[in-house]
């Protein structure tokens, strides 16, 4: 009996081992959360905010369901980190890049519940993708208003979609097809989900409201994002892996260092590797000389974004292919900045070439609010876009400064003829004339008179499609500056080469034909409806832009401007026109008058301030057929242009 009894004792402890073992991993018929992580609310959210490279002084803004917010800035690698405390989830999350590189990101934190004290929410242009994905609009800003739509499984179903249009680049990657851009943590190395980040670009939608997002590979190739959006085309990987420009970055960075040190910037060694010896741009040879921000004591270069491959041959006196690239860097004291340049596949690697360009020509897209005061204007209130040229008045042939009357530019999205832009009364750039012109204009001597065809335009934007700030429909000026009907900005090439011819006033043509390139991606007007835009004081309005007011007489050259803008996501200007369509001084002409200011600005809250002191009005507003003031700046190579307007 006693082998039984110890047998039947061993069993009884077998048995009990055995359940306290099951117990232990949570196994057996009973649940057991002994083993699981303790569930809470995070304290704090961090992750990395990149663009194709470490985003570096950005401030990263968190939403809560109840519109409380709570602000971080990233570091030099990107990483950043905010306190959630008191925040309820769901969140929305804001980047904003103080340079301007890039254009602002989104991502979004469903529940605040973790196994730890911090959730991962990288911002980059990848969660802006998810983010738009969440709404109907495609805007995330919409989410700010919305936050019920940020939920675990709609965020899971937009990162499928999402997933599904990264295919073929997240493979060429080695990157999971069931990639979580939000939640994955990474470093912003050029490998893995960070390659995935490099190979895209997310900008605002050509089609309408809304984001889209394009390959390197194909700008032309867009998927629209938003909550509708089912992929039935997947985006191409990029020829180039995402490092190709690791050597050319080295080098670079060690030419900046050692012409901060005192070397020459033609001679030293990592600067003849890292610049081609034909290097031009914009009348510039040197890097140096075109940019001189990086070459500044105490600059360091923090990354590399590339924007556009192009085709090629786009750029002049190139063979290779080559890229338009933003080079991202931090001065002395922390604060970031950027410059955009070309660099060619050479025989010796990668290097900068330039634009090639002779003279200091240059065209970005641009997108636009414009804005009567007068009542009998105001049903015509709209967005706008198109590009923006800038070409001097002057340029410099053989060390000789030589007056620029008019230029012809011919390219994607622009009448079969060109467009001619022209010699204004007071402007730094050609504008386009009422009347569109067929050959250049003659003005010998420039005098002022009936037979010295001037421009009397103040526009040097060429709007290609336009559309209502709030109606059906809206009539615009039968003007140059317009196309003969508003447009569909997806059928124009991004990044497209144009032709820029110039003349001098009498007639003849200064050097050669030059090639410019757009170095923005092109919007829809509908893009308009999604800036943080600026809101001018009444009292400038009343003042400037209203007959009767203190400022609307001729001979102003001061003017006090007053303007607020959104606590989230605003759009500080860095560059004030004003401008006036009039009769000339002493003749029956009627001319524009453009003045470009960058006056200091003061800043309390969202109130801004600033005098500008650039200007000089010609006549009395009741004189003027036109008068405006515009706000301009320039976010990720586009130009916003909020303008109020006298007169049509």
């Amino acid at each position: 009996m006693k082998p039984i009894r110890n047998a039947q004792l061993r069993k009884l402890a077998l048995a009990a081992s055995l359940a306290l073992s099951l117990a232990a991993c949570g196994g057996g018929g009973t649940s057991s959360t002994t083993s699981q992580p303790a569930q809470q609310a995070a304290t704090s959210v961090g992750g990395t905010v990149a663009i194709g490279t470490a985003l570096a002084g950005a401030t990263v803004t968190v939403i809560d369901a109840n519109g409380k917010t709570a602000t971080g800035t990233s570091n030099t690698d990107g990483s950043y980190t905010v306190s959630v405390q008191g925040l309820t989830a769901p969140l929305v999350l804001e980047a904003q890049d103080p340079s301007g590189a890039s254009s602002l990101l989104y991502s979004v934190v469903p529940t605040l519940t973790s196994s730890g004290t911090s959730l991962t929410a990288n911002v980059t242009p990848l969660t802006t993708a998810v983010a738009a994905l969440l709404t109907a609009s495609g805007d995330p800003a919409d989410l700010l208003t919305s936050h019920s739509t940020v939920t675990t499984a709609n965020v899971s179903n937009a990162e499928k979609v999402l997933d599904q249009a990264l295919g073929p680049i997240l493979g060429a990657n080695n990157v999971a097809s069931t990639l979580d851009p939000i939640a994955t943590a990474f470093t912003a190395n050029q490998t893995g989900l960070d390659a995935v980040i490099d190979s895209v670009s997310v900008t605002a939608s050509t089609k309408g409201t809304g984001l889209q997002i394009t390959s390197l590979a194909d700008p032309n190739t867009a998927i629209q994002l938003n909550s509708s959006t089912s992929v039935s085309t997947t985006l191409s990987a990029p020829s180039q892996p995402a490092n190709y420009l690791a050597s050319f970055q080295a080098s670079i960075s060690q030419c900046m260092t050692d012409v901060q040190g005192g070397a020459t910037i033609t001679s030293d060694a990592a600067c003849t590797r890292a610049i081609d010896a034909n290097y031009l741009n914009q009348g510039f040879s040197t890097p140096q000389a075109r940019h001189p921000q990086p070459y500044v004591a105490g600059v360091k270069l923090t990354g590399i974004k590339t924007l556009a491959m192009l085709p090629a041959g786009t750029i002049p006196n190139t063979t290779g292919p080559v890229a338009l690239v933003y080079m991202l860097y931090t001065n002395a004291s922390g604060q970031p900045g950027f410059v955009s340049d070309f660099v060619e596949q050479t025989a010796n690697g990668w290097q900068l070439i330039g634009n090639q360009e002779q003279y200091d020509l240059y065209i970005a897209s641009f997108v636009g609010r414009l804005q009567y005061v007068d009542q009998a204007d105001a049903a015509n209130n709209r967005y706008e876009s198109g590009l923006r040229f800038l070409i001097p008045t002057t340029v410099t042939v053989n060390g000789s400064s030589t007056v620029v009357g008019s230029a012809l530019v011919t390219g994607p999205g622009l009448p079969a003829n060109g467009v001619w832009l022209v010699l204004s009364g007071h402007d730094a750039y050609l504008t386009f004339p009422a009347t569109a012109r067929t050959v250049p204009m003659y003005c010998p001597g420039l005098p002022v008179s009936t037979t010295c065809t001037m421009s009397e335009g103040t526009s040097s934007e060429y709007k290609w499609a336009w559309t209502p700030i709030s109606g059906s429909s809206v009539t615009v000026p039968s003007t140059s500056d317009y196309a003969s009907q508003s447009g569909d900005p997806s059928t124009i090439q991004q990044f497209g080469a144009y032709t820029v011819t110039l003349y001098n006033p009498s007639q003849q043509q200064i050097g050669t034909p030059q090639t410019v390139v757009n170095i923005a991606a092109i919007q829809a007007p509908q893009a308009g409806a999604q800036a943080s835009w600026q809101t001018l004081g009444n009292d400038v309005v009343s003042n400037f832009l209203t007959v009767g007011g203190s400022a609307t007489g001729s001979g102003v050259t001061s003017l006090s401007l007053d303007w607020t803008e959104p606590a989230l996501n605003p759009i500080t200007p860095t560059t004030i026109l004003t401008g006036e369509v009039t009769q000339a001084p002493n003749s029956v002409a009627t001319l524009g008058y453009d003045f470009n200011s960058s006056p200091t600005i003061s800043q309390s809250g969202t109130n801004y301030s600033a005098t500008n002191t650039n200007l000089l009005t010609e006549n009395p507003l009741s004189s003027d057929s036109r008068r405006l003031i515009a706000l301009l700046e320039q976010v990720d190579g586009d130009f916003y242009i909020n303008t109020w307007q006298y007169g049509n």
